[in-house]
């Protein structure tokens, strides 16, 4: 097929003779002894192009795309294979059809290759339609970064990476000389203008730009483009002095660029032969040898040196040497849009098509089961998953011990975190790197070494976040994030960093009210931590979140060597939902055990099981928020909500319903002698567009799975004290600056260390709007009237001394306390009253009177308004 499209573009682009498709079809002897004899022709015409027939008006190519091959030479294809192939000379290639569209091509194609692969290519068998269709996105496609880049960031990174160098470097050139090569007409006197475009094209040639995860050459076309323009130009400028030359450097020009300039690396041999047919095609010239490109584009594995872990391992330095031998050790631009895929192999990918029963598990625990299964029912897929597994975890180990990837190479490893290390290693001390890679890559912690690496170094030149609501990528989902990272080597430095952020389209960066610039420093306040970056929608966030920050202290500062964690804070996940599948027992399985239901717990002679909480049970200062019910029928998420009504949550007896309930000796073992009493669970998967980001509650004794991880404050901290930092971290002035850190979906640990969170001491204050009480009277009081609602938070009333140990749950009271409580932390923050009014509009979920909130008893803006106001004059004076 490589062969058909180049010559249907050659022919049409009046490279080779016109229809030379067309006739190698139709040209057949009224007599002949082979049996397929339009399939012979074929074979003729590509001997013809790859040695050259004066005969045949055929110019040789060769360029290793027509070269001897012993099994195609002796396929037999039959007529309807001729067919097809003529077919295709009748597009138009020749102003239709870029060569931009292989890039797409490609990636249909590459479906059907992976196809063929994870299935053991058995297309035959019963269900193979349906297993087709499974496939649209197979795990390996994704692993190997199998996607089309758009054209509109393909152009953008080339520019802000080959462009850019360019430039520099023909800019010095003209300065040596003292010419400007755009006005070369005031300089045809004398012999400066010629030797000056010597330089040039000596200066240009010296441009070494890479593209490791070359997929389809998208970015190398475009590198292509860019450098074409700037040896074009050249020409012209010596037209005025030296014709002839001139046209040397025309001819010369597509070698240059490709022997010279251009290279790339792709695991896929697929992706290796796309790329390379797609420059061919890009700088064919009629009559001229095609450049043998085996050299400068390969098929190997960029990250991975040992054969032992890969046989297609390849080292840097000896695949191309040119680069590495010189004098700016290194590429002057590494361009691509890498694989965004983990190592680790995921079940739920691999058996999607092959074994979907799979899948159906009910319990992490049932799934490995089947799993050991397959061994003996589908020995076949099982090799292939053992082998995938082993593949994946061998290669994850690789990376991790291999001394290469010292800032990215740790924690659940993701392929593209790994490329930008690898771009960073290879890029000459002042060359470019432009990448498009998920946005967790500033953001995420496992990335926070490698990103403050950049910040810190000064090397960060832009980032440019974008969210997939468009969508960009089909395949990808809506609230995806990914963006475009540029940054340069060891001796390019920035002080600002230009970054843009929540964009979906590149027109949005046209807006230059969307650029925030960033320097060192305000890395170093926001994120001392980690030095991660920030996610500001507007230069009004930036503007107000530095200024909380200069106000309010994080609430772990691990850049202190003392008294930097005041509240003695710990995380902790008790429950790991897979891991620990074998601790969690359904209600069935504890009555055919024996045990007793007794309030929220199961019990037989001395064994107790606790309930187990999962995130969705619980909502802001809501522990009885849903119970959970399986639904065997969603297989991808059996466990369903059943929100709790507002005549149930009146109850004081009511229980919310968990799917699982744990031993309490497990739980026991998990808390490790820590107070039970003042748990407060959050929900860790969230998102910055949800309508709240931080969601947390106190929550009785009881077993909790990672979805909603624990905060355990110090022994020392009282339970009163342990309620001023909820409502700190349930307050809608602190949910707007967590959600300036949120890149993905997960609300970290160490996101909320970083976040501006008020020490213990700092409620021992007078309240400046009620000055009989302190702020921990003032706000405890609050935040116990909304927990303590029902009798399993007893023991949290009775640690705070709050009286009476249960109170009313009161729709009307609960959104006029949830309001002060607002009102309350803006004044603490020290946000001004216009900040506040915008705060507030950035809140989907927080409406106007004139909205219907007052109906359903909700926070309104108004209502938060007036208690700032009426807080504002108790403590100050008039409101500003």
């Amino acid at each position: 097929m490589d062969r058909i499209i180049f010559v249907a573009f050659c022919e049409d682009r009046e490279l080779l003779r016109p229809k030379s498709l067309y006739h190698a079809w139709n040209d057949i002897p009224a007599f002949y002894r082979v049996t397929n004899p339009r399939w012979q022709n074929f074979l003729s015409l590509f001997r013809n192009i790859d040695e050259g027939s004066p005969s045949g008006e055929v110019p040789g190519y060769n360029g290793g795309l027509f070269k001897e091959d012993e099994e195609l030479d002796t396929l037999q294809l039959e007529d309807h294979w001729t067919d097809f192939f003529k077919s295709i000379g009748d597009y138009d290639f020749g102003s239709e059809v870029n060569v931009d569209v292989l890039g797409h091509l490609f990636e249909k194609s590459i479906n059907d290759i992976e196809r063929i692969r994870v299935a053991g290519g058995l297309w035959e068998s019963k269900g193979a339609e349906a297993i087709s269709s499974k496939m649209e996105k197979s795990a390996e496609r994704k692993r190997g970064g199998i996607y089309y880049t758009p054209p509109e960031f393909t152009r953008f990174i080339v520019e802000h990476t080959v462009q850019q160098v360019a430039t520099e470097k023909l800019g010095a050139v003209e300065a040596k000389h003292g010419i400007d090569l755009t006005s070369p007409e005031r300089h045809t006197q004398d012999g400066k203008l010629k030797r000056c475009v010597e330089d040039a094209i000596a200066a240009l040639r010296t441009i070494r730009v890479v593209d490791p995860a070359c997929g389809s050459g998208a970015f190398l076309i475009q590198a292509y483009d860019v450098l074409e323009e700037h040896y074009l130009d050249l020409a012209q400028a010596l037209d005025h002095v030296d014709p002839q030359g001139a046209e040397a450097i025309r001819e010369q020009m597509p070698d240059f660029i490709l022997h010279d300039n251009l290279f790339g690396v792709d695991l896929s041999p697929e992706a290796v032969e796309i790329t390379q047919l797609s420059l061919w095609l890009r700088s064919a010239q009629r009559g001229k040898t095609l450049m043998d490109l085996s050299r400068n584009v390969v098929c190997g594995n960029s990250l991975v040196t040992d054969p032992e872990v890969d046989p297609r391992a390849m080292a840097w330095e000896s695949t191309f040497p040119r680069v590495f031998v010189r004098e700016e050790v290194g590429f002057d631009c590494v361009i691509g849009n890498p694989p965004w895929e983990r190592f680790t192999l995921k079940n739920r990918e691999f058996f999607d098509a092959a074994a979907p029963h799979v899948l159906e598990a009910p319990t992490p625990a049932e799934s490995r089961r089947m799993i050991g299964e397959l061994e003996t029912q589908n020995p076949a897929l099982y090799q292939r998953y053992v082998e995938a597994r082993d593949k994946a975890e061998k290669a994850m180990t690789y990376i991790r011990q291999c001394g290469r990837f010292p800032l990215a190479g740790k924690g659940d490893i993701n392929t593209y975190a790994v490329f930008a290390e690898l771009a960073k290693a290879i890029v000459a001390p002042n060359g470019r790197v432009g990448l498009l890679v998920p946005s967790g890559i500033a953001t995420d912690n496992t990335t926070k070494d490698f990103f403050g690496e950049l910040t810190e170094t000064q090397s960060l030149i832009g980032l440019y976040d974008f969210e997939n609501k468009a969508p960009i990528f089909r395949d990808v989902h809506r609230s995806y994030k990914f963006c475009v990272l540029l940054f340069g080597g060891t001796e390019r430095k920035t002080e600002e960093t230009d970054f843009v952020f929540f964009a979906h389209r590149m027109d949005d960066l046209e807006d230059n009210n969307r650029h925030i610039s960033l320097k060192r420093d305000d890395f170093k306040r926001l994120n001392p931590n980690t030095l991660t970056c920030p996610v500001f929608r507007s230069k009004r966030d930036a503007e107000i979140t530095k200024a909380i920050y200069r106000c309010v202290p994080i609430l772990v500062d691990k850049t202190r060597k003392e008294g930097g964690n005041p509240w003695q804070l710990q995380f902790s996940t008790m429950f790991h939902q897979s891991a620990d599948a074998e601790h969690f027992h359904t209600p069935d399985q504890l009555s055919a055990d024996g045990f007793k239901r007794d309030g929220p717990r199961w019990k037989k002679r001395k064994q107790v099981f606790l309930p187990l909480y999962e995130a969705k049970m619980i909502q802001m200062y809501d522990h009885r928020a849903a119970s959970v019910i399986v639904d065997q029928s969603n297989w991808m998420r059996q466990g369903q909500t059943d929100a709790t009504t507002l005549v149930q949550h009146q109850y004081p007896e009511f229980l919310v319903e968990p799917r699982w309930w744990v031993a309490e000796c497990e739980v026991q073992r998990v808390l490790s002698g820590r107070d039970a009493t003042k748990l407060i669970a959050f929900k860790n998967v969230t998102s910055p567009t949800n309508e709240r980001t931080m969601i947390a509650a106190f929550i009785p004794y009881c077993g909790v799975v990672h979805s909603s991880p624990l905060v355990f404050t110090g022994e020392h901290i009282t339970a009163r004290r342990t309620t001023c930092l909820l409502a700190n971290i349930n307050s809608l002035v602190y949910d707007f600056v967590c959600r300036q850190k949120i890149g993905g979906i997960n609300l970290s640990y160490f996101i909320i260390e970083q976040n501006p969170t008020f020490p213990p001491d700092f409620y021992t204050r007078a309240c400046a709007w009620d000055r009989k009480r302190t702020l921990e009277k003032w706000i405890s009081e609050r935040v116990l009237k909304l927990t303590c609602v029902s009798n399993d938070m007893k023991p949290l009333a009775e640690a705070a001394g709050f009286k009476p140990l249960v109170h009313k749950w009161d729709v009307s009271e609960r959104a006029q306390l949830q309001a002060e409580l607002d009102a309350a932390f803006f004044l603490l923050y020290g946000v001004r009253r216009e900040d506040v009014e915008y705060i507030l509009s950035t809140f989907n979920g927080i409406k106007r009177e004139s909205e219907g909130a007052l109906l359903t008893g909700g926070a309104t803006v108004e209502r938060i308004l007036a208690y700032y106001d009426k807080f504002w004059e108790a403590a100050a004076g008039s409101p500003t």
